[in-house]
């Protein structure tokens, strides 16, 4: 099974949307996803709350499953503010574009950072330049602590 954990309607038609995440075990059982990509949803909740939420979501993953994180790096923002001269106003809505609240900012080492506490191998990560978005790929292995 195929989750996507998306404030936003994906337009990828072969996930399961579960638009939010106090309703995820309604939709799959734990160590049943082979696959959950989580886009911009992490920073719905407050910074606190980043290890429980994401301690959640990995329990729903298989041994050897993927998870996929996209997440706005605020890194990156503030370069681009500083040095590329962007205005607050593209500051206000590149945060603010997705339809849920935003309750916290990260950045690329944070995720990364906690994933790996939580037992999972980093594969890929890197940040786009371009949408100033985090993009971190990593894997639920059997070995995890």
């Amino acid at each position: 099974m195929k989750i996507i954990l998306s404030n936003r309607k994906p337009s990828e038609s072969n996930h399961i949307w579960v638009s939010d995440i106090s309703s995820i075990d309604l939709f799959v059982d734990d160590s049943e996803a082979t696959e959950i990509i989580i886009d911009s949803m992490l920073t719905s909740f407050p910074y606190v709350e980043l290890g429980p939420v994401l301690n959640k979501v990995m329990s729903k993953l298989r041994i050897n499953g993927r998870i996929i994180i996209y997440e706005k790096d605020i890194d990156m923002i503030c370069h681009h503010y500083n040095k590329m001269g962007m205005g607050v106003q593209d500051i206000n809505d590149l945060l603010f574009d997705t339809s849920g609240s935003i309750a916290s900012v990260l950045n690329i080492e944070t995720i990364a950072d906690r994933l790996e506490e939580l037992g999972l191998r980093i594969e890929e990560q890197f940040i786009s330049s371009e949408t100033m978005q985090s993009i971190i790929t990593a894997r639920r292995s059997n070995n995890e602590s």
